[in-house]
């Protein structure tokens, strides 16, 4: 994008982070006392559309998503500058695609079976795991769902197959973050798949995992000492604690004894802390990539609200798993 180009795109994003929900409309979507309540505060800030069947949560959200990559496309004209936040949704259907056709599922085409604003379309996807033939996917891609295949279909085991994905799902983002020219975007990559490896080695450490199994489980990039790790997850939580001591996620520790819940809205509100910067930042991708970010947290925090609303959720219990808000 040529100088002037930014310079528009930023001016645009600025006059749409206007309507993001900020904190004091959050309080208020927390203390409506139903979810019809938080449909009408979240028309009033323009969200949703005519067209939306009335008093549906997800087809709200989602109308909010499409929303989002429908403006930054427009603005960009390449939303591939924006892949590293993508992949996951691809790999994320290439694990649906994979049990579906193991399982000889009809509906594999359904899509609520899949997530929208990949890379690579879905039915492209789907025809290569019903075909047992993952060559139309680019190669890492390619790799992982042969391989998830047939480790599915020679154990049967749910579970490894998501290994395979899952792991390959974070070399894909790291990949894709060192590819990028934006710093913003090699720090998201850097922070997700970080947190990935985190978490999988509470689980992994929680379960009593072997060595060889958490090895299979947490991948080899980030900013962290992944064998050190590794060896910490097949000992005790102590020594995760240790390995993470002197690191960006130090001040993490405390959450993490608290729990993993505790821990991903730390997470979470460290990566808000890191886009908000970028508000200042006329010359780059950066705001764009921001804004994207922002509109997803605030999309999550929504979803959150409306589920605690349907299951009757005290609004305390509700203000203690809240994120942070980007205005």
């Amino acid at each position: 994008m040529a100088q002037e180009q930014y310079i528009y795109a930023v001016t645009r994003v600025h006059n749409n982070e206007q309507t993001l929900l900020t904190a004091q409309d959050v309080e208020r979507l927390v203390e409506a006392k139903d979810a019809a309540e938080v449909f009408a505060l979240l028309a009033n800030k323009g969200w949703g559309s005519p067209d939306l069947p009335p008093g549906n949560p997800e087809a709200l959200v989602a109308f909010e998503m499409d929303r989002t990559w429908s403006f930054v496309g427009e603005l960009s004209g390449d939303v591939s500058l924006f892949n590293v936040f993508r992949l996951a949704n691809d790999y994320h259907n290439l694990k649906a695609a994979i049990k579906l056709a193991y399982t000889a599922n009809s509906s594999a085409e359904n899509e609520a079976y899949f997530l929208k604003h990949g890379t690579i379309e879905v039915a492209t996807i789907v025809a290569a795991a019903a075909e047992h033939n993952f060559a139309t996917l680019p190669d890492a891609m390619a790799a992982a769902g042969k391989e998830a295949y047939e480790v599915l279909a020679h154990t049967s085991n749910g579970q490894l197959c998501d290994i395979v994905i899952d792991r390959a799902t974070l070399l894909a983002i790291d990949a894709a973050g060192k590819k990028s020219t934006s710093k913003l975007l090699q720090q998201y990559a850097t922070l997700t798949v970080d947190v990935a490896n985190i978490k999988a080695a509470v689980r992994c450490c929680a379960m009593q995992k072997k060595p060889e199994f958490i090895e299979r489980v947490l991948a080899p990039v980030g900013s962290l000492n992944v064998p050190a790790l590794a060896a910490a997850a097949a000992q005790n939580m102590a020594a995760i604690y240790a390995v993470l001591h002197g690191t960006a996620y130090q001040n993490a520790i405390e959450e993490l004894k608290t729990s993993l819940a505790a821990f991903e809205r730390w997470c979470d509100d460290e990566l808000i802390e890191l886009i908000r910067p970028q508000k200042n930042n006329l010359f780059t991708i950066e705001p764009l990539a921001a804004y994207v970010l922002a509109r997803e947290n605030e999309i999550n925090l929504v979803r959150l609200v409306f589920s605690a609303k349907i299951n009757g959720l005290p609004a305390q219990t509700l203000r203690e798993r809240l994120r942070k808000t980007y205005v």
